[in-house]
């Protein structure tokens, strides 16, 4: 049997045309191809006899997905998908042995895709073995308590480069630059506050470090005596030839959006700076091993924000969060919303520990976790 063909991994294939469909098989691997994929059921992906089904409206086959990445990548490559959804093409990766990288505008989506992969890894590696270095980064939204642990330093670096500037340490009160135009950034915490101290400080050292006449500081708050400290300098402006001209520019402003915006205006709806929800979960029990978990009172902090996913981990094991089978993305069947109220029957009696994760529809993520007594 010859096998002309040569594929992109340097694999040799022949190609026999039957019933007008051609058809390829690999040298090494016996495997048959119809160039015609009609042999695949989409139902499978949503189907619960499969094992696949997580509820997520676009899901695809996973048998579709080993097709597409055994064919065009090696075991030890790269697969990407950009839009992943309910992140078959990672999972499947995963299983395949493949490095991937996987994106989605959609906080809900990166969650599911998450949990989808550690399952995978669960079920393939075992329990006893860490999950593989798969790290989760989100782009434009920035929660708010994670951004108040960072150091000083580490804050001021953030909210610089974000803002399109560069960090510089010319001065203990000048803590980078954009267009020439010095930049002062305010403490992590969103309690803390610029005093007409800060305004005073940052004012001096850019005159006499940068022999500039315009700064911009940066901060979530600013105390009225900022402000009116401000307003002085301001007044001045016309007799003396030292002023500095200050902007006082909250983080969570249209200002603060404005400038990195104007990187790209496709930036606009990604950039936000976001508050967990407030997960609270009520138990109750409701026969022998059956009980109901209600996370209805829970409520987004974020502006406009609503509920907007539940997933939940019944067998919970430190930081590993796996949503049991069923409850990843849970609908109410005639609302379409978020099922907030949700039963669960354990196996047998005794302590267990539970987890619940929230998203809203800002962007915001909440895990909490809990030890039940089952009885």
């Amino acid at each position: 049997m010859h096998y002309k063909h040569i594929d992109a991994q340097g694999r040799r294939y022949r190609v026999q045309t039957k019933g007008g469909k051609d058809y390829i098989t690999y040298e090494d691997e016996g495997m048959v191809c119809d160039s015609v994929w009609d042999d695949i059921n989409a139902q499978d992906a949503t189907s619960p006899i499969m094992g696949e089904r997580i509820g997520y409206p676009t899901q695809k086959p996973e048998k579709l997905l080993q097709r597409m990445i055994t064919a065009c990548s090696p075991v030890g490559g790269v697969v990407a998908d950009f839009f992943c959804g309910g992140g078959t093409t990672p999972a499947v990766a995963q299983l395949l042995n493949r490095r991937w990288i996987a994106c989605d505008q959609s906080r809900i989506a990166v969650a599911i895709t998450s949990d989808r992969v550690a399952k995978v890894v669960r079920d393939k590696v075992g329990t006893l073995f860490p999950v593989p270095d798969f790290t989760v980064e989100h782009w434009g939204i920035y929660e708010a308590p994670r951004l108040e642990s960072y150091t000083p330093a580490q804050f001021r670096e953030f909210v610089v480069r974000a803002f399109g500037g560069r960090p510089e340490e010319i001065s203990p009160a000048i803590h980078g630059v954009r267009h020439g135009v010095p930049l002062y950034v305010g403490e992590p915490s969103r309690d803390s506050r610029i005093t007409k101290e800060d305004v005073a400080r940052f004012a001096k050292a850019v005159y006499e470090k940068r022999r500039a006449n315009h700064g911009v500081m940066l901060a979530w708050n600013f105390g009225p005596d900022a402000r009116k400290a401000a307003e002085i300098l301001a007044a001045r402006e016309n007799k003396r030839v030292d002023f500095v001209r200050l902007s006082l520019v909250r983080l969570e402003a249209d200002e603060f959006r404005e400038h990195v915006v104007s990187k790209h205006p496709d930036y606009g709806p990604l950039l936000s700076f976001i508050q967990p929800p407030e997960v609270r979960v009520v138990v109750q029990r409701v026969k022998p091993l059956v009980y109901e978990f209600d996370v209805s009172e829970s409520v987004s902090l974020n502006k406009d924000g609503a509920i907007a996913n539940v997933q939940w981990d019944f067998n919970h094991k430190p930081g590993k969060f796996i949503s049991t089978q069923g409850y990843t993305f849970l609908r109410d069947k005639k609302t379409g919303r978020p099922a907030l109220i949700v039963q669960y029957t354990f196996p047998k009696a005794g302590a267990v520990t539970v987890a619940c994760s929230v998203q809203d529809d800002q962007g915001g993520e909440r895990t909490v976790v809990q030890t039940l007594q089952v009885e």
